[in-house]
Parts: C-alpha cells; sequence; structure tokens
C-alpha cells in the first residue's frame, strides 16, 4: 500500500517541479484600464516523504501545502477536477477586491435578496459597503451577499463571471471553471475546480488582499442598522476556528453534488498551511487529522521558501 502511495505521489511532485518556471500560459489580461493585473508566481513543488501513518480520509480529493515554501505536506487526486460548493465565493471575493474598495456601497436587488438557502437576509434596496458583505460571505455564506457582488461590481453578472474564469487562467487554475458567484447547482452545468488548483487560489487571496484573513476569522460579527441597511447578527460556520488551535480561517462550502468542502488556514510555530478537502463526509475531523499530520511532517525538514510573488 504505501509503495503504491509514494508511486503515485512521485510524478505529483515532479509536475510541480515542472510548472514552478512555467509562465507561458500565464498571460495576464487587461483591465479597461489597459493595467496588467498581477500575476501569481507561486506554485508548489515538491511533496515530503511518506511517512508510515499516512492519512486516510472519505474525501474524493485534499491537497494540504505550507505556503511560505511551497511543499506540499499531504495530497490526494489533487488535480481531479470536482463540484466546489461555496468554495467558488473565494473568486467571487477576489474579483470584488479587485475592483472595489471595501468601503463602496453595492445595491441590494430584488433578485440577489431572493436567493437560497444560506443568506444575510439582504432587503431590497438597501447597500452595504464591500466589507459587510464579505462578512457575509465568509461566515455564513451569505448566497443574497455573493449574488450583490456580482450584480454590482461592474453592473453586469455575466461580465463579473467572466471575470472570474479570466481570473482563473491567470492564476494557472487550469481544473477550473465557474459557472456562477455562489457555488450552488446549477440545471445544466455546475461550476468545478481542483483541490491543487484551490490552494493557488486562496495563497494569492491571502496574500493580495490580508484583509480576508481577518474577516475569515471573526467567530461573530454585529452590523449596526444604518440608515442604509438593517441590523445583521452573524455568527461563523467553520468550526474548527474554536475547536483546533491554530485555524484563522478560510471557508467551507455544501451541495448534494459537491458534498462537504472545505478550505482551511491555519499557522502554528512560523509555519501557515492551506488545506482543502473536496467531497469528504466528515470535514471537521479530515481537517485535523490533516492538520496534526501535516505540521508533524514540518517539525521533520528544514524549510527553504519560495519566492513570495
Amino acid at each position: 500500500m504505501l509503495v503504491l502511495l509514494a508511486l503515485a505521489i512521485i510524478p505529483i511532485g515532479l509536475y510541480f517541479i515542472l510548472t514552478a518556471n512555467d509562465s507561458k500560459n500565464l498571460v495576464s489580461p487587461l483591465l479597461k484600464t489597459n493595467k496588467v493585473i498581477s500575476l501569481n508566481q507561486w506554485f508548489p513543488k515538491e511533496v515530503l516523504g511518506v511517512g508510515i501513518e499516512v492519512p486516510e480520509i472519505t474525501a474524493k480529493a485534499a491537497f494540504f501545502v505550507e505556503t511560505k515554501t511551497g511543499r506540499v505536506l499531504f495530497s490526494k487526486n489533487p488535480e481531479q477536477q470536482l463540484p466546489i460548493a461555496s468554495l467558488v465565493k473565494v473568486m467571487t471575493a477576489l474579483i470584488a477586491l479587485e475592483n472595489r474598495n471595501l468601503d463602496e456601497k453595492l445595491w441590494v436587488s430584488s433578485r440577489a435578496s431572493e436567493m437560497e438557502p444560506d443568506k444575510m437576509f439582504l432587503q431590497p434596496g438597501e447597500e452595504l459597503n464591500l466589507k459587510e458583505l464579505l462578512y457575509g460571505i465568509f461566515l455564513i455564506s451569505g448566497n443574497d451577499s455573493a449574488e450583490v457582488l456580482a450584480e454590482a461590481t461592474t453592473g453586469n453578472r455575466m461580465e463579473f463571471i467572466n471575470s472570474m474564469n479570466d481570473k482563473a487562467k491567470q492564476l494557472g487554475m487550469k481544473n477550473s471553471f465557474f459557472v456562477n458567484p455562489t457555488g450552488l447547482d446549477e440545471d445544466i452545468s455546475n461550476s468545478f475546480s481542483s483541490a491543487y488548483d484551490l490552494s493557488l487560489l486562496t495563497r494569492y487571496a491571502i496574500r493580495k488582499f490580508p484583509v480576508l484573513v481577518d474577516i475569515s476569522k471573526t467567530e461573530h460579527i454585529t452590523l449596526p442598522q444604518t440608515e442604509d441597511h438593517q441590523d445583521y447578527d452573524m455568527y461563523s460556520g467553520i468550526n474548527l476556528l474554536t475547536t483546533y488551535p491554530g485555524v484563522i480561517g478560510f471557508k467551507t462550502g455544501y451541495t448534494p453534488e459537491a458534498g462537504l468542502t472545505l478550505i482551511t488556514l491555519a499557522q502554528k510555530d512560523g509555519h501557515e498551511i492551506v488545506g482543502v478537502l473536496l467531497g469528504s463526509e466528515n470535514r471537521r475531523d479530515e481537517a485535523k487529522e490533516l492538520l496534526d499530520y501535516s505540521f508533524s511532517k514540518l517539525e521533520t525538514k528544514p524549510l527553504q521558501s519560495l519566492p513570495q510573488n
């Protein structure tokens, strides 16, 4: 069993080494202002040796990586295309942040307010600023708040979704495609990605916009009533924030087709790990087990950092 696992992991490590120097496909799209959006130049490059007690998990795919070094700590089907549910909203947040300021107010349409099932219960005609809507996305995975971002950021929902896919190509997310800003299942086609791609997205997003970490690690927030909107009281759905020391976010997801999905961000002893689980039957316990395993691997080998672009 260990021999087969080792043989499966070695080619992945070689792939990361090769792709770390391959930027030909990362052609940056131009904004309407002709300003070039910055490129992702960070790619995981190495799989640490297989241990004698590699965790067995129900998740269809998993990828745990140290963000400062790019070293892969655990990997299972990292490039398999899978539905990802509300993990889509990380890209939604990124596109909004690249086009709007945190204090800019966005208008809530009737269509957006009617989104189900997870929602902030936004009311038509309200105006909330981008930061307030991001709390709705990361704490309660509000589909209504995600739709507000898609409709109001550029003024055209389809243009926003096209920007999500342009960004995926730019970041080197070769196994990803987005059909909506929420991750909800569609009748015709669904958004998909891979555990590897989501690690690229997450690491890029938190480096470019550290406020996403501050928002995603918030356990509870009350947004007071203003002349533009009602009050909102929100609690985080990320159980690991209170049950695993060192976890500081990041995003959960679930649909019947995708199953339980998770991106987790954890820091310990100067290390930072992004972990992705897709199609899990028990994401909380599996995330805990893989974080334990990953941090233990980091204790056994010195680290060298990748470029911090």
